[in-house]
């Protein structure tokens, strides 16, 4: 028990919030005889992503057939809301932690690991020590959605990635002028935007870059929902893809495949990251030690919202 972790209005929130998962008093008594609850904490960056869902999915799977319950929060890409979803977990006595990081709450993630509270960092690391981590290559991603761009003839390649206090971000953005510089250009600063890796992001980002006088030819955006906001200011410019910019993003959801045209795409192996997240989780609550690192390739999926660039 370490009580000190937790702030005294979240304690107070406890019981009410084990009545919406599902727990009752015996049921938390119990865990304070038996250490923990037959529960798993899943953090997630963003609800609305379908990436996340993809992979609580095939966690809260391997769960049940264990016999564990999940309970998900969302940190909203907030680092407030990620503490918030911590302390609570911690409240009711989850048997581990699976949690993507928001960049921020280091330090109370380390009092975590030194209270015994087992973690597994998933899609984004979050800086820790000793820490399992089941990871995309982010790097290896982004330069194959660069050089299937350049391999098409491009030239004027545009990107939008997410914040650079993110591995994500960071990683995604330096794949891409890998690629760039290994054929012999350079990342250029005003086809470069960071945005939150949210609509709203891809959508504002995207407007600056079909409002320069010379618009980019191709864009290649670093997560799905970016990408949403992406083809909204493309709609509302009245572009087509990909005969007027070819379209490229990082994350295969279900809806890419059904918009017009079907979007190429970086896809991360989501089935996977859950299924391995969650045996690290188990094997934390067994005992294990030792840190396990996985780092998982993506593969491009070639659909049609990328062609060589219209000549005028």
């Amino acid at each position: 028990s370490r009580p000190d972790l937790v702030s005294p209005g979240t304690r107070e929130k406890v019981l009410a919030a084990a009545s919406v998962y599902g727990f009752t008093p015996n049921a938390i008594a119990r865990s304070l005889k038996n250490g923990h609850t037959r529960a798993l904490g899943i953090v997630v960056s963003d609800i609305q992503n379908p990436f996340y869902s993809s992979v609580v999915r095939e966690v809260e799977r391997a769960a049940i057939n264990r016999g564990y319950t999940c309970i998900i929060c969302n940190a909203d890409e907030d680092p407030r809301g990620e503490e918030r979803a911590l302390e609570l977990l911690l409240s009711l006595r989850v048997a581990g932690i699976i949690h993507a990081s928001t960049g921020a709450n280091g330090a109370f993630l380390r009092k975590l690991q030194e209270a015994g509270v087992p973690l597994i960092d998933i899609d984004r690391a979050s800086g820790l020590k000793d820490v399992d981590t089941v990871l995309t290559d982010n790097v290896f991603g982004a330069r194959l959605a660069a050089e299937h761009l350049l391999d098409l003839g491009h030239s004027r390649v545009a990107v939008v990635t997410g914040p650079q206090t993110l591995t994500t971000g960071r990683e995604r953005l330096e794949g891409f002028r890998d690629a760039l510089e290994a054929r012999g250009g350079a990342l250029v600063p005003e086809l470069t935007e960071i945005a939150n890796f949210r609509e709203s992001g891809g959508y504002s980002a995207t407007l600056r870059l079909l409002a320069l006088p010379e618009r980019p030819t191709a864009l290649f955006v670093a997560n799905n929902e970016m990408m949403a906001g992406a083809l909204s200011a493309l709609r509302e410019r009245s572009l087509r893809v990909p005969q007027d910019i070819s379209l490229i993003s990082f994350d295969d959801v279900r809806w890419a495949r059904y918009v017009e045209p079907p979007l190429t795409v970086v896809a991360q192996p989501t089935e996977q990251i859950g299924t391995l997240a969650a045996g690290l989780l188990f094997e934390r609550i067994a005992g294990r030690r030792e840190p396990v690192r996985y780092v998982l390739k993506p593969e491009l999926v070639r659909r049609a919202s990328c062609a060589p660039p219209h000549v005028h």
